[in-house]
């Protein structure tokens, strides 16, 4: 059989692109919307326990120098302090009162799209206080929360369940579409960046990742490791990322490819000190594919 491009093109377009529907579950958006949620809720808590030090105007980083550091039309909470002519602290307040409680409505799905808005609100402003701390896991909260600002969700898993629409159904699966290209995305842009630097084809960037204490909290792989060893574990890591966009469509290959880059943010949240990021971008890859991997265990299975 011969393979032209108008072959590859219909193959693409009937396993990805056509069918919107593909390994679909109409409750999928209400559980990223509860995950996500309950993420916040206990990324916040943490960030509360040292509030002093993080969100305080006069903490390690004061609101003049991040406020300075901010354009003139970025949200912060010195701005609105201004504007009204209230203490900073009771803007502070206010704000982590205001974002806990929305979480708390979104979680339990009542007016989730305008929770889901006031709570990007509230963290946008929270962020700009905590930006000097950042280290990417608040870029992509953010991009959740503003999912689900639009996303058609509150229909199930809800204190106060919506009326379900006529159109409901099509609404979710492009919604879960859009969350799985936005996914995909991320890693062929992280696959490609890595790609293009040596340190990632020798094995050295990983020698100093996982013997650098500052960064790897425990040494998993010995000093004295043949440099094949970590050859292989740079080369795993940057095809993964690469060639997710393919390997997570495809029957064969989605199984394994799940369980490769889930083991590796694992790895980042249990050995990297950056255990909400590992958290958060498994939880990105429960809510984009698990209905297809349930399907192919199913499948295994019989």
């Amino acid at each position: 059989m011969t393979l032209t491009y108008r072959s590859l093109f219909s193959f693409f377009r009937e396993n990805i692109f056509y069918k919107v529907d593909y390994h679909f579950s109409h409750s999928q958006l209400e559980v990223f919307r509860i995950l996500i949620a309950v993420f916040c809720m206990v990324n916040f808590s943490t960030i509360l326990l040292d509030y002093d030090v993080f969100l305080a105007p006069n903490g390690l980083v004061g609101w003049e120098v991040s406020n300075a550091n901010s354009f003139w039309f970025e949200l912060h909470p010195q701005k609105i302090a201004d504007l009204l002519g209230v203490l900073p602290e009771r803007v502070m307040i206010a704000v982590c009162v205001v974002y806990l409680s929305a979480l708390g409505f979104l979680l339990f799905g009542v007016f989730a799209n305008i929770a889901a808005l006031v709570s990007l609100v509230c963290f946008t402003l929270i962020t700009a206080v905590i930006t000097p701390y950042a280290y990417g896991v608040d870029v992509y909260q953010s991009v959740c929360l503003f999912f689900l600002c639009f996303f058609p969700i509150g229909y199930s898993y809800a204190v106060r369940e919506k009326k379900k629409k006529d159109n409901l159904a099509v609404l979710q699966a492009l919604s879960v579409r859009l969350l799985q290209l936005y996914l995909i995305i991320t890693y062929l842009s992280a696959g490609f960046e890595k790609a293009v630097m040596s340190g990632w084809w020798n094995g050295k960037f990983i020698f100093f990742l996982v013997n650098d204490p500052t960064i790897v909290s425990s040494s998993l792989i010995p000093k004295s490791a043949p440099l094949f060893l970590y050859l292989f574990f740079g080369v795993v890591v940057v095809l993964s990322e690469s060639l997710y966009f393919v390997l997570i469509w495809l029957k064969a290959t989605r199984l394994w490819i799940f369980l490769a880059v889930v083991s590796m943010h694992v790895f980042i949240a249990l050995f990297m000190d950056l255990m909400f990021f590992g958290i958060l971008l498994t939880i990105l890859n429960i809510c984009c594919w698990y209905p297809a991997i349930v399907s192919d265990l199913k499948t295994i299975r019989v």
